[in-house]
C-alpha cells in the first residue's frame, strides 16, 4: 500500500516538479498560448463534461470506501489520480492549450499502468505478459516530445511511439480469450485512432480534445468500474463459500492435475485452457476464511448446536462442562474391521493408512445420503455415528431406519475395497439408542465427545459381533416392528451376550445377507 500512496503523491506534485525542471526552459510557439477560455462553446462543454466525470467518479470513490464489499487499491488510486485530473480543469484559471493537453498527456503516463494492472491481476497475468513496458515507453515518449511537435525530427519520435504502441496492442491481442481483452483493445485503438487525425490535422484542437475527452470518460470510467464490480462480484460468490464448496474446488483441481499427470502430449492450446480453468479454481480459494473456521467448528466441535453454544465456545474450551447438551433417544453406530490388529502386524503404516483412507472416504461418501445421521468420528479403524442432533422432535423411527441401512451398506461396501493381498475385508457393527451428552473435552486440541453409557452399549455391540453382521440392542428391536423397510430383513435373537464392564444382556443380530425373510425373533 505504501508504494500506492507514494505513487499517488508523486502525481499530485507532478506538474509543480515539470514546469519547475523541464517546461520552463522551452519557448512555446503563439498557438499553443491561446486560452481555453477564448472559445465559450468549447470552454463550456469542456467544464460541463469534467463536472459530470468529477460527479461520477466521488460516487464510486465513497461507494468503493464504504459499501462495496472490496477496496482495491489500484481502483481506489485511479480514481483519485483521475479526481485531481478532473479538479485542475475545472479550477484552474486561464489555462492554455499546450497546459491543457500536456496534463493529459501525464495523467495518461500514471493512468495507463494502473488500468493495466487492473487488467493483469483480473486475469492473473504478469504486467510484463501484457506487454507493459511497451506502453510505457509510447507514453513517456508523447509526454517528452510533446512541446517539440514543430521540430525536425518529432515525426520519427512519433513513429517510435507508435510502434511501441503497436506491440502493446499485439500483446493484448495475444491474451483475447482473457476477460475485458476485447474492451481494452477498443479503447486503445479509439486513442490510438484520435491521435492520428490530431497529427495530421483532419479537424480543429477544439473538437480533438473534446474527442480525448469522452475517451477519457470511455476509458477510465468503463475500465474502472466494470473490473471493480467484476472483482466485487466474484468476492461476494467467495464469500459465500462454505466447506462442502471447498472440497468440490479442491476436487475439480485434483481433477486438473490428474488430466495433466496423464497426458503428456497436450497442444497449447489445451495448455491455456488448462492453466486458465485452473487458475479460475484458484481464484475461488477465500483468503479469509472466518466463515469457513466457523462452519468447521460446528462440523467438528459443536456439532449442530446453535448459535449460543457458538459464542460459548471459548468457555467449552476451558472446560465449561455446563456447554454440554443432553440428548434422549439418540442413534449410536459403531463399526470396526475384522482382524484389524493382524492387519496392522502384517501391512506397513503407510499401506494401512491408505487402506483406512480409502474406506472412511467411501463411508463418507455413503452417509452424506443420510439426512438425519451424522459421522462424528474415526479412531483407528472404529467409526462412530450418530443421529439425530439436528432434530426439532423425536424422530428416532426414521433414523434407526436410516442407520440399519446405512450399517449394510457398509457392509456391502467395503467387500468391494480393494487390499494389498485380494482378501475381502469385513466388518462388526453395533448399534443401540440411549441417552447421551455433547460437549467439548480438552482445550489443547478440543474435540466434540459423545458421552454416555449408551455409547459404551454400542461399542460392546459391535465388538462382540459376528463379521459381516449387525449387532443391536433391545431399545432398537423394539422400535423395529413399527418400521417398513423397503427389503425385508432377519433378525436373530441373541441370549446370555456378555458384554465388558456392562454384563450379560439379550442382544438382536441381523446376520451377513444371504437370505430375505420376515423380521422375527428367534
Amino acid at each position: 500500500m505504501f508504494h500506492i500512496i507514494c505513487y499517488i503523491f508523486l502525481y499530485f506534485n507532478i506538474d509543480d516538479i515539470i514546469n519547475k525542471y523541464y517546461l520552463s526552459n522551452i519557448p512555446i510557439n503563439i498557438d499553443n498560448r491561446e486560452l481555453l477560455t477564448t472559445n465559450a462553446n468549447f470552454f463550456y462543454s469542456n467544464t460541463k463534461i469534467n463536472e459530470i466525470i468529477l460527479v461520477i467518479y466521488i460516487t464510486h470513490l465513497l461507494r468503493t470506501i464504504f459499501i462495496a464489499k472490496i477496496h482495491n487499491k489500484y481502483s481506489l488510486a485511479l480514481s483519485l489520480i483521475y479526481i485531481k485530473y478532473t479538479l485542475n480543469n475545472i479550477l484552474i484559471p486561464n489555462m492554455t492549450f499546450f497546459e491543457y493537453g500536456f496534463r493529459r498527456s501525464v495523467m495518461w503516463v500514471f493512468t495507463t499502468p494502473i488500468m493495466i494492472k487492473l487488467y493483469s491481476d483480473a486475469n492473473y497475468l504478469t504486467m510484463q505478459d501484457v506487454g507493459i513496458q511497451y506502453n510505457t515507453i509510447a507514453t513517456l515518449l508523447n509526454v517528452f516530445f510533446y512541446p517539440y511537435k514543430e521540430h525536425l525530427y518529432y515525426p520519427l519520435f512519433l513513429l517510435t511511439s507508435y510502434s511501441s504502441m503497436f506491440i502493446f496492442m499485439y500483446k493484448l491481442y495475444y491474451n483475447i480469450d482473457r476477460r475485458f481483452t476485447n474492451i481494452y483493445i477498443t479503447i486503445w485503438s479509439m486513442f490510438m485512432f484520435v491521435n492520428l487525425i490530431e497529427k495530421i490535422c483532419l479537424t480543429d484542437k477544439y473538437s480533438i480534445n473534446i474527442y480525448y475527452l469522452i475517451l477519457d470518460i470511455i476509458g477510465k470510467v468503463v475500465t474502472n468500474f466494470i473490473i471493480h464490480d467484476y472483482n466485487e462480484q466474484e468476492q461476494i460468490i467467495i464469500d459465500k463459500m462454505d466447506l462442502q464448496s471447498i472440497n468440490f474446488t479442491s476436487a475439480m483441481l485434483c481433477s486438473i492435475k490428474l488430466y495433466r499427470e496423464e497426458n503428456k502430449k497436450i497442444s497449447e492450446s489445451c495448455d491455456r485452457f488448462i492453466n486458465y480453468t485452473y487458475n479460475r479454481f484458484i481464484s475461488k480459494l477465500p483468503c479469509k476464511n472466518d466463515n469457513l473456521q466457523i462452519e468447521l467448528l460446528q462440523k467438528i466441535l459443536p456439532l449442530g448446536f446453535d448459535k449460543e453454544y457458538i459464542k460459548n465456545t471459548r468457555d467449552s474450551i476451558m472446560g465449561d462442562t455446563k456447554s454440554a447438551k443432553q440428548y434422549d433417544m439418540i442413534c449410536i453406530l459403531f463399526t470396526d474391521i475384522v482382524n484389524y490388529t493382524e492387519l496392522a502386524k502384517k501391512y506397513d503404516d503407510k499401506t494401512i493408512f491408505e487402506l483406512l483412507n480409502n474406506i472412511y472416504n467411501k463411508f463418507d461418501y455413503i452417509i452424506k445420503q443420510y439426512s438425519h445421521l451424522q459421522k462424528v468420528e474415526t479412531i483407528g479403524d472404529a467409526y462412530m455415528v450418530v443421529g439425530d442432533i439436528y432434530r426439532n422432535a423425536y424422530n428416532h423411527k426414521v433414523v434407526i431406519k436410516e442407520m440399519i441401512i446405512l450399517a449394510q451398506e457398509y457392509i456391502k461396501e467395503i467387500k468391494i475395497i480393494e487390499t494389498p493381498d485380494n482378501i475381502p475385508l469385513q466388518l462388526r457393527v453395533g448399534i443401540t439408542l440411549g441417552s447421551v451428552s455433547i460437549g467439548i473435552l480438552g482445550n489443547e486440541v478440543p474435540r466434540l465427545c459423545v458421552v454416555g453409557n449408551a455409547v459404551n452399549v454400542a461399542s460392546r455391540l459391535q465388538s462382540t459381533a459376528d463379521p459381516d453382521s449387525i449387532q443391536m440392542s433391545r431399545h432398537i428391536f423394539e422400535h423395529l416392528e413399527n418400521i417398513t423397510f423397503e427389503r425385508e430383513i432377519e433378525v436373530i435373537k441373541k441370549e446370555n451376550v456378555f458384554l465388558k464392564n456392562i454384563g450379560t444382556v439379550t442382544t438382536y443380530v441381523i446376520p451377513p445377507p444371504h437370505s430375505v425373510c420376515d423380521v422375527t425373533a428367534e
